[in-house]
């Protein structure tokens, strides 16, 4: 409609302007679309290790594996359970005494035997008579797409030099109220000098969903609350088992164990929509401004509420005479996108919250921001 009112040579001045902005910004989508092809990971990892890229789903792997091993199954992470309000009990690990498929971020999926209760440990850790370091915390604890030996509590496997146990109780999507119930249902089965809660920058996010949770919630309301898991780990292997099952039945259901060449074909299709719609030119973008997203998660309320659940949880773990660290992990934007100041992801804050409750810290970010590359 505008465009009538307009004259005619400024309607070619700006048609020229549209057209050449929009030919530009496709030259760009060229050029980042070549580079991502030069560091495609699978390109990579075949130079790297002379071994093709895994790239089978998580539950094509499930279903090869099964064949041989009737003890597998795939990762479920404990947050799936969040918004089911039927459930007696929530579970606060994944299938015990299984064989557990994780991801694959390596060209590798990630496996690992867990323990009795359904953590990422080998199961003799529970055996030892003293825990040196007991850990909580979400995937990046776990050991997010890497094999065990390699995860943080693997790795300190390597580096104590008494006979004291390392046990990992970290979960894929596990926030604050998350950690504060494994403590208090596992802390006190072992007699630990040192518990390390692992944080990362998203945990406040995940305490939004945690806070609607009733379970979870009755942690925070009453210092005597339990679910009893160790007593109960039959009900809560039924229940991932038939979570488990219940995945299953839906994969088959949408049919997603498509035939290789209809995989390739989809591939090529996305791939074409994403180039029409400027993927690489809008994700470059978007990493400059992704200090936006933390208006998207946080209250007032979300850090009122996680100065209290770390106060109770250190109150709880002195009861067990253990010590409490308080670990800070940056996210991967925080570098890369130039957002390493105290405000993002209210950074300062949350450390300001933990020296207030004289919480000894090991801040990785005052390492990473001093690294030549973090």
């Amino acid at each position: 409609s505008i465009s009538f009112f307009i004259p005619k040579k400024l309607k070619i001045n700006i048609t020229i302007v549209f057209i050449a902005t929009l030919i530009g910004l496709y030259f760009i989508e060229g050029y980042l679309l070549m580079q991502n092809i030069k560091q495609d990971k699978f390109v990579i990892y075949k130079t790297d290790t002379g071994k093709d890229y895994d790239k089978r789903t998580k539950f094509d792997i499930y279903q090869d594996l099964k064949k041989e091993e009737p003890n597998i199954a795939v990762m479920l992470e404990p947050s799936l359970f969040l918004d089911n309000k039927n459930l007696s009990y929530l579970p606060l690990s994944g299938i015990s005494n299984h064989k557990t498929i994780f991801c694959n971020e390596g060209g590798y999926y990630s496996i690992f035997q867990s323990d009795r209760y359904g953590f990422n440990n080998p199961d003799d850790e529970w055996d030892k008579e003293q825990i040196e370091f007991l850990l909580v915390g979400d995937s990046f604890t776990l050991g997010t797409c890497v094999n065990e030996p390699d995860t943080i509590s693997g790795n300190l496997k390597k580096l104590i030099d008494n006979k004291n146990g390392i046990l990992n109780l970290g979960q894929a999507g596990d926030g604050p109220l998350f950690e504060y119930a494994t403590l208090r249902e596992y802390l006190p089965v072992k007699k630990v000098k040192r518990v390390l809660w692992v944080y990362y920058e998203n945990d406040l996010g995940n305490l939004k969903r945690e806070l609607k949770n009733q379970i979870l919630v009755n942690y925070l309301k009453d210092k005597s609350f339990t679910q009893n898991l160790i007593l109960r780990k039959q009900e809560i292997q039924k229940i991932l088992l038939n979570k488990l099952e219940q995945k299953e039945l839906e994969i088959k259901r949408a049919k997603q164990h498509i035939l290789e060449s209809e995989r390739l074909e989809r591939k090529r299709f996305f791939e074409l929509i994403r180039f029409a719609k400027l993927f690489f030119t809008r994700e470059m973008i978007g990493n400059f401004y992704d200090w936006k997203i933390k208006f998207q998660y946080y209250s007032p309320a979300h850090k009122k509420e996680f100065k209290n659940i770390l106060k109770l949880s250190n109150e709880f773990i002195k009861q067990n005479n253990s010590k409490l660290y308080f670990v800070y992990l940056g996210n991967y934007y925080r570098y890369v996108a130039g957002n390493n100041q105290d405000g993002y992801m209210y950074y300062k804050e949350v450390i300001q919250i933990v020296e207030n409750l004289n919480i000894p810290i090991i801040d990785i970010n005052e390492l990473f921001e001093k690294h030549e590359d973090p």
